[in-house]
């Protein structure tokens, strides 16, 4: 064993040839190899590079634009995503074991690496810069993927109810009970505080967290925890550090010619999954429209002035009986691959509006909805207005805003989730007699069940209710 080649070893770490027993698992012939796997700081950058590979980020917004409002089944459709878009879930569903599956994936392979940093001593001030920038990722990863896995999986977002299991080291044959939202909620703002002491401000690689990638990620923890004060201290940061794009730049964000206001982005190249075909294939089938109420929405709210409106929807190939999204368009080389932006300058203002309003700063709410408008409008054209009377008025304008700007982006299911709305499809997005058009807030398919080979590999985990 010893005589295995160290870059042999530490590709076998980074894949992590997982157990049976449970996603968080290692399996123990990893622990052997373990000793000769991270010696030295190459090996931790390499390592970290395979973190960020693992991320996969296309699987939430798959799933949530599947689930919710904004996608209707194309003609082309062959079963890709129907059992998600008509809420056919149970334990089994495809969806319900891979997303749970990579995230703790993930987890792990940052669990390997904090263990493996704190063994190494470094050479020098460069090598000890290095592996504290290193930690600061993988702690900012962790707290990403734990945040992720608990807005899918915990049926309401309540300090009481129950979460996900928190994996905060290597475990060989462990098992683990799901640890409520508010110890996830403890656990993840803690280890994003140490991350974001470690890093330098002088590291701006939006490939990887940074300062900013990190308060982008505590104002959206913020927002979801209620915590209003720190949503807008923590969305501030990211708004100053990084100004929006303007309506001449923001196409090019999404074909990766402008790096306005992308914070963070998962870089894709040649040979990675390409998050544009989750809605339409490489051959022109369409898997998923744009639904019919998005397209609705967005001509209520002014869209012929957008440029929004040229990034939702694939104009280039307009119909309007046949509404494609264009959010993950590619190139001609490589259709449907995107860089996927995790966290976006625009999300923030809308943190930070809805913070502002939901704490009773209605005209502060209004004037970051008008900033973002305004730069989203058309040249020559006229943005709409923004004034709010109360508090209701403010957050249900702030959330159409959301679903205009972020729109499959991987948030409207959980805002809706956020808001205690149920999803309510247009009627023209449920014609087909097996679509379903309506799904109660109090429904339990709103969350995710615990995937089964985790029920069954798992004596002390609990089942969501009703699955």
């Amino acid at each position: 064993m010893k005589k295995i080649s160290k870059y042999l070893l530490l590709a076998l770490l980074l894949g992590f040839a997982y157990s049976c027993e449970n996603a968080y698992n290692v399996d123990p012939d990893d622990e052997i190899l373990e000793e000769n796997s991270f010696t030295n700081v190459d090996d931790l950058e390499r390592g970290v590079y395979g973190v960020y590979a693992g991320i996969s980020g296309s699987n939430i917004i798959g799933w949530s634009s599947r689930f919710s409002d904004d996608c209707r089944i194309g003609e082309t459709n062959r079963g890709q995503g129907i059992q998600v878009h008509r809420w056919s879930i149970n334990p089994g569903t495809d969806e319900v074991g891979s997303l749970w599956g990579n995230m703790y994936n993930v987890i792990a392979r940052t669990n390997r690496l904090l263990e493996a940093i704190d063994k190494i001593s470094p050479l020098n001030e460069e090598e000890e810069a290095a592996m504290q920038r290193i930690k600061a990722e993988c702690l900012a990863i962790r707290a990403m993927q734990h945040f992720d896995l608990m807005r899918l999986y915990a049926q309401d977002y309540e300090s009481a109810s129950l979460a996900v299991p928190i994996i905060d080291g290597v475990y060989v044959f462990e098992q683990f009970p799901r640890n409520t939202v508010g110890e996830v909620f403890g656990f993840v703002k803690t280890d994003l505080a140490e991350a974001y002491n470690l890093l330098s401000a002088s590291y701006t690689d939006n490939t990887r967290f940074t300062k900013t990638g990190i308060a982008a990620l505590r104002a959206r923890v913020a927002l979801y925890e209620k915590d209003y004060a720190s949503a807008i201290s923590f969305a501030t940061q990211v708004i100053n550090a990084s100004p929006l794009a303007t309506s001449s730049e923001f196409q090019g964000v999404f074909t990766d010619q402008v790096e306005t206001e992308v914070v963070f982005k998962l870089a894709r190249t040649t040979g990675d999954g390409s998050v544009g075909t989750l809605f339409t294939d490489t051959n022109g089938d369409v898997f998923f429209n744009l639904s019919y109420g998005l397209y609705y929405h967005m001509a209520q709210n002014g869209f012929t002035n957008d440029i929004r409106t040229y990034v939702n929807i694939d104009v280039a190939n307009f119909d309007e009986n046949n509404l494609m999204v264009g959010k993950y368009l590619g190139s001609d080389a490589n259709f449907g691959l995107n860089d996927i932006k995790v966290f976006r300058t625009g999300e923030q203002y809308l943190i930070r509006a809805e913070a502002y309003a939901r704490t009773g700063s209605l005209d502060l709410a209004a004037a970051d909805v008008q900033t973002l408008r305004n730069a989203r409008v058309v040249p020559g054209g006229e943005a709409v207005t923004v004034s709010y009377n109360n508090v209701s008025n403010a957050v249900n304008d702030i959330l159409g805003e959301r679903r205009f700007e972020l729109a499959f982006e991987g948030h409207r299911s959980f805002d809706l989730r956020r808001y205690g709305l149920g999803v309510n499809r247009n009627a023209d997005d449920c014609s087909q007699a097996a679509d379903p058009c309506a799904l109660d807030a109090t429904d339990y398919r709103m969350a995710l069940p615990i995937p089964s080979a985790e029920i069954f590999a798992n004596d002390v985990i609990q089942q969501n209710n009703q699955y």
